[in-house]
């Protein structure tokens, strides 16, 4: 044993990397011991907690599905009661929600409970604000305060969604001329109208996923049977874009006239792509006009008072 001893004792080594190196194998063993033990029963674990743990997931997922489910009803019975006392103002708020993105047959209702959401949630502050900050106002004007606020709040998702059509439609009137040129090389290369749409509505799904999505509405249109140009006029009505208007009279003249596609789609191409460079050269000429209110209102105080302030100065140390 005390040989043992004195041999360890002899052995020193240059550096301490012989023993970092043991403690890092030492370490890793003690770590991957006991998963790789327990390794061999854990698929059965796993098996019996899964079967004994399903009971309890869909406990814990009713409540979830109770309350989609009340808000479904409550959405299904906001828009009924708007359809049947104004259907023509449900009929344009539909139109709206479509041109914004959402196709859910459950939209209107669920804007109408978003509305008044936001009408209560928006009064409910600001009571609160009239209760804390407002001591001395009169009650008139605390039921002023109280209403603006309540009124703004139920006009807001109105406005939200103006935004969102803006939006929309500026990205549909981008994409549209590369639709049109992708348009022409399926027409070029023989493949049919339906065919050609089908196609350009995959190449757009990167690029233009909205307009992808409205093209491929149309695909699904015209294999259910509609007629391409009722498909058309639906797709017009989605974007809200005359250039899609001026699409489908284009391809119906074309087809009654027994004129060319491809060169008639290479004009209207041209057209669209300098309608859209006119309206970008517009927005560049219009921006001098907007920039001179910030400048009128942040800029020009500053440099009047540089150039009074000094005058005023020596006046006074004048005096």
């Amino acid at each position: 044993m005390q040989g043992l001893l004195d041999l360890f004792a002899q052995w020193r080594p240059a550096s301490l990397a012989p023993y970092a190196a043991l403690l890092l194998i030492m370490g890793s063993v003690a770590l991957l011991a006991p998963g790789l033990a327990g390794m061999r029963g854990k698929s059965d674990v796993k098996r019996r907690l899964r079967i004994e743990d399903a009971p309890d997931k869909a406990q814990a997922q009713a409540p979830k599905r109770e309350a989609a489910q009340v808000h479904e009803k409550a959405a299904k019975q906001a828009q009924e009661f708007y359809a049947k006392t104004d259907p023509e103002n449900v009929a344009r708020l539909r139109l709206k929600l479509i041109q914004a993105g959402y196709m859910d047959p459950g939209a209107v209702g669920r804007f109408f409970l978003i509305r008044f959401v936001a009408l209560g949630g928006v009064a409910t502050l600001a009571f609160l604000i009239v209760l804390l900050f407002g001591g001395d106002a009169t009650l008139t004007n605390r039921v002023i305060f109280i209403g603006m606020l309540g009124a703004g709040g139920y006009f807001l998702p109105g406005f939200i969604l103006s935004r969102q059509i803006a939006a929309r439609m500026r990205e549909y009137r981008n994409g549209f001329p590369d639709f049109m040129d992708l348009m022409i090389v399926c027409s070029d290369a023989g493949m049919s109208m339906e065919a050609a749409i089908e196609r350009v509505s995959r190449e757009l799904s990167v690029t233009h996923p909205a307009l992808s999505q409205n093209l491929q509405l149309v695909s699904i249109e015209l294999r259910a049977g509609r007629a391409l140009d009722d498909a058309l006029k639906s797709l017009a009505d989605r974007l809200s874009l005359d250039e899609v208007r001026s699409f489908a009279t284009l391809l119906q003249q074309s087809r009654e006239l027994g004129t060319s596609l491809s060169g008639a789609l290479r004009v209207f191409s041209d057209e669209m792509r300098h309608k859209r460079m006119s309206l970008a050269e517009e927005k560049a000429h219009a921006l001098p006009a907007k920039m001179s209110v910030p400048v009128t209102v942040c800029i020009l105080p500053v440099v009047m008072m540089v150039a009074i302030i000094p005058v005023i100065v020596k006046m006074t140390g004048a005096e």
